[in-house]
């Protein structure tokens, strides 16, 4: 830990540097638990207590593309999200306490806590762990014993540990409001749902949103991220309306969504057996949700695995640059994007990323978004009666003259006589 540093962005930053550092060995140091701090790219960036560390005997845990990485990955952005500390179970079946660092609104990695053992180990428990993270035969011995040696807590001990983890945290980068903020928000998110019970009770039944659900399905199968979640905040908000904030049954309407584009995205990416089972280990956590505020965003974390790996399926390659450029006019398509735009995005050389998206994709970056802003005006033309200004403008492009000229030469028809056509169908 003698090479932590907070960024220069954050005042006092080796002061605060020292304060956590003391904190953070002082609770190993009592409750002999092993904390780890990942970076916001989920790199490790050092380790206390690490010979205490049963994650260490498994090769997935160094995979950074591994379920048990994505899994720390996902619930890293979950405390933050929530604003406190996030217990969890590893990929491994083992306990982890999850606490983001919050300074002056940024969140600058995640300290994590564990792996810690919860009630009895049982037999059954070790083989699980074993036959989940392929440990080798010979070292079964060694790691059975490390296991034996592991100090086991009770449930109401671990929640105490949670709240002893956050306590030393807090106290090291105290004064901060980011933390009382964010929880705040999560206590009034919780107020929400007992007044929508509330009004649930005195007004009329509300019909089901199935036209919010049609248009999160068309958003989600164009890869744009952005529309996808403020698409799925406002069918969350309308199914909590429904269900009268009933948690139960909020779950039930929200999972038959992600199975849907679970399948979605199953059909239209070539995904690995691993990555399927993947999304149904986090509906299967989405399932477990405590709260309105947890579910939310559990679920929108989850769509947004969905969006990204529909739009990156779109780039067989290995170039991270072009996988990246696609998301970015994908999602912002709608905007006044153009490969200038994009390069300094990704903070590369305009002409270098036109060779490499022309010798990547087969076409040049404008064709590709000419492309995806004609198939949303297609959209557009054929379920609403928006007039071929507005078409154009929603579909990004600020001059109807050259959207007609796009239209015609990709479509072979006007964007009027496409219209008709559709109509006459």
């Amino acid at each position: 830990m003698e090479h932590f540093i907070l960024p220069s962005s954050v005042s006092a930053s080796q002061e605060l540097s020292s304060q956590i550092e003391e904190a953070i060995q002082s609770f190993c140091i009592i409750s002999d638990i092993p904390v780890t701090y990942f970076n916001p790219n989920q790199e490790i960036e050092w380790e206390c207590n690490k010979s205490n560390k049963f994650c260490n005997y498994f090769d997935i845990y160094k995979d950074p593309l591994s379920p048990c990485a994505r899994n720390l990955a996902s619930s890293a952005k979950l405390s933050a999200q929530l604003g406190e500390p996030y217990v969890f179970l590893c990929k491994a079946g083992l306990v982890k306490i999850a606490v983001s660092l919050i300074i002056n609104g940024q969140v600058l990695g995640c300290f994590m806590a564990g792996p810690i053992i919860m009630g009895d180990l049982k037999e059954s428990s070790i083989s699980n762990i074993f036959s989940l993270n392929h440990i080798h035969f010979d070292a079964f011995p060694k790691a059975i014993l490390f296991l034996r040696n592991i100090k086991v807590y009770k449930p109401k001990e671990v929640s105490h540990l949670a709240t002893l983890f956050w306590s030393c945290i807090l106290a090291a980068i105290s004064p901060n409001e980011d933390y009382a903020s964010i929880n705040s928000q999560y206590k009034e998110q919780r107020k929400i749902g007992l007044s929508l019970q509330k009004y649930k009770k005195e007004n009329k039944s509300m019909p089901y949103p199935y036209d919010l659900e049609n248009q999160l399905l068309e958003r989600v199968k164009e890869g744009d991220s952005k529309a996808s979640l403020e698409l799925l905040s406002d069918l969350l908000g309308r199914i909590s309306l429904i269900e009268a904030g009933d948690l139960s049954s909020i779950k039930t309407k929200v999972l038959s969504i992600c199975t849907i584009l679970s399948r979605l995205v199953t059909e239209r990416t070539s995904l690995s057996q691993e990555q399927a089972e993947a999304y149904y280990y986090d509906m299967n956590v989405l399932n477990k949700a405590v709260s309105y505020q947890e579910l939310s965003i559990l679920t929108s974390n989850l769509v947004d695995s969905i969006v990204q790996a529909i739009a990156a399926s779109s780039y067989s390659g290995n170039s991270q640059i072009i996988r990246m450029a696609i998301l970015d006019v994908n999602e912002n398509y709608k905007n006044k994007i153009s490969l200038k735009t994009v390069a300094s995005h990704l903070h590369t050389n305009p002409s270098y990323l036109s060779m490499l998206f022309k010798q990547e994709m087969g076409i040049t970056f404008t064709d590709y978004l000419n492309q995806i802003r004609i198939n949303k005006s297609c959209e557009l033309l054929s379920n609403t009666n928006l007039n071929l200004i507005d078409v154009s403008l929603q579909a990004g492009f600020d001059d109807q003259s050259y959207f007609s000229k796009v239209f015609k030469k990709l479509k072979g028809v006007t964007p009027k006589n496409y219209r008709k056509g559709v109509v006459k169908k």
